[in-house]
């Protein structure tokens, strides 16, 4: 290990020596010569890879030790989670992606803004002084958020100035709301906040600050371990995340490594990977009026990042069947649903099947179960994804459950159990490409048949995920999240509009990421 370290080190040492001067350039062109030398753009350097040092230590050139292995698999062995090919990791190399820090200047010391504003004004005194403004910023800021990521953002300033108010400091995106991530002030609320918006929802994941400090300079550090976010001012213990709020109301408390993992899913969702990128102080929405004499930010290695042109879920096809749940039921979601926000947020396309009141089972009497409506969706055109729903309604109305059948055809179409195998099997001979998600409903104990739902989701849904290969499941009922009171209607089934944007629609769309 030490060998491999050092090796490293060496290397990638000397690739900076060698080519910073090209460092901006895509045409870079690596390979090795005859005898074991790198050669960048038909130079041959002294750096050489692949030697084994008789004695196991480094060898004269001080990079040996690589059994053989080229640059790009010994890259591989130190960073097991860029997926990269060996094109463009060289690429990336070029580039400075791969540096393991990366440094930002936002605001400098009172003197500079690294950016354009396109709205309201910008001075320059003992500080930068923002007035209902929005800037562009020259360098977005890139905050990676896997398990292996650490980031700090140190601001000194004034938040409020003016002794009111609020506003979103650093924005995703400044025009439009969708999927946008800031972080915010409400001085009102006494938070400064993270937070995500969906379907014009806005889902503040807070820290408590009293307004008395806002109003008043000091220096804010916003940071990630990999796993929480965390604030600290004037360099005090760090504050962890107590709430989350949504549209300024709604408020409900939770624990801050819950709150953090809840923020870091729906910051992947709206961006379809584990990185935000901050790219204005301020938005249209939500301009900014502040006194800043630094915002700098210091973060890990950003190598997983790309740019992307569009969410990975944009040419994707997702088809939907179910009942009420799935079509949108009352209050302030009639007739839309998650199937309409996810759509809205990734950019992909859907096909909705629903009927409100109807089981999946088929049932004397009836026949727009969920198994006879399934063939109203044209499986010919292989959609990427088929979303089910586990119909509450077969549970209150007392359908037989059946049992996991050891055949893949003749299912009891009358039953719970069979009705999801026959979809299955039907799906897979039309569309073997196809993924069916069966998705559980969060149900509270206001809602009567609960209790029955919940046990057959412990008992039934895992073995129907370990027979059906193309099953995936999206378990809400079990999801561990703050449970916010308005997420669900009073019946303790139906969700309200915010429940549709900040439950189901994040969960649905890091299980696609995952699965597609």
């Amino acid at each position: 290990m030490r060998k491999l370290c050092k090796l490293m080190a060496a290397f990638i040492l000397c690739f900076a020596l060698v080519f910073g001067a090209a460092a901006c350039s895509s045409d870079v062109k690596v390979s090795l010569s005859d005898d074991g030398y790198l050669i960048v753009n038909g130079e041959k350097t002294d750096v050489k890879i692949g030697e084994d040092g008789k004695d196991g230590e480094d060898g004269e050139n001080g990079v040996n030790g690589s059994n053989g292995k080229s640059a790009y698999e010994i890259y591989k062995d130190a960073n097991p989670d860029y997926k990269g090919s060996e094109a463009q990791w060289m690429k990336d190399m070029a580039a400075g992606v791969l540096a393991e820090k990366h440094e930002y200047d936002t605001v400098s010391y009172g003197k500079h803004c690294d950016g354009l504003a396109v709205s309201g004004t910008v001075s320059v005194g003992a500080a930068v002084n923002f007035k209902d403004a929005v800037v562009n910023l020259n360098n977005p800021v890139i905050l990676p958020l896997s398990e292996k990521s650490e980031w700090k953002m140190n601001m000194l300033g004034t938040l409020t100035p003016s002794g009111a108010g609020g506003g979103q400091i650093l924005t995703s995106f400044a025009d439009g709301t969708e999927g946008r991530i800031y972080i915010g002030i409400n001085i009102g609320n006494n938070v400064l906040f993270w937070g995500v918006c969906i379907d014009g929802m806005y889902a503040n994941y807070c820290f408590d600050v009293p307004a008395a400090t806002m109003r008043e300079e000091h220096e804010y550090e916003f940071s990630y371990n990999g796993e929480e976010f965390l604030l600290s001012i004037d360099g005090e213990t760090p504050l962890h995340l107590s709430k989350i709020n949504i549209n300024q109301n709604n408020a409900t408390q939770g624990e801050g490594v819950l709150l953090s993992a809840e923020l870091a899913g729906k910051m992947r969702a709206a961006t379809g990977q584990n990185f935000a990128v901050l790219r204005h102080i301020g938005a249209n929405t939500h301009k900014v009026t502040a006194q800043f004499k630094y915002i700098k930010t210091v973060t890990s290695s950003i190598y997983g990042y790309g740019k992307l042109k569009a969410h990975p879920l944009a040419d994707k096809t997702v088809y939907y069947l179910g009942s009420s749940v799935t079509r949108g039921h009352g209050g302030d979601t009639d007739g839309v649903s998650f199937a309409e926000k996810t759509a809205a947020l990734t950019g992909g396309k859907y096909v909705k099947e629903t009927i409100s009141g109807t089981n999946l089972a088929v049932t004397g009497g009836r026949t727009d179960s969920y198994v006879e409506r399934l063939s109203k969706l044209d499986l010919t055109k292989s959609p990427d994804v088929l979303v089910l729903q586990l119909s509450s309604n077969d549970f209150s109305n007392n359908i037989t459950w059946g049992e996991v059948s050891k055949g893949i055809a003749g299912f009891d179409k009358t039953t719970v159990t069979g009705a999801i195998e026959e979809i299955a099997a039907t799906v897979y001979k039309a569309s073997p490409s196809t993924r069916v998600v069966l998705y559980t409903c969060p149900l509270t104990s206001k809602y009567g048949a609960r209790e029955r739902y919940g046990e057959y989701v412990r008992d039934y849904v895992p073995a129907l995920a370990r027979k059906w290969s193309n099953l995936e499941v999206l378990d809400l009922f079990n999801a561990d999240y703050v449970k916010v009171g308005a997420y669900l209607q009073g019946d303790g089934l139906h969700p309200q509009k915010m429940g549709y944007a900040h439950l189901f629609t994040p969960a649905l769309v890091n299980l696609l990421l995952d699965v597609l």
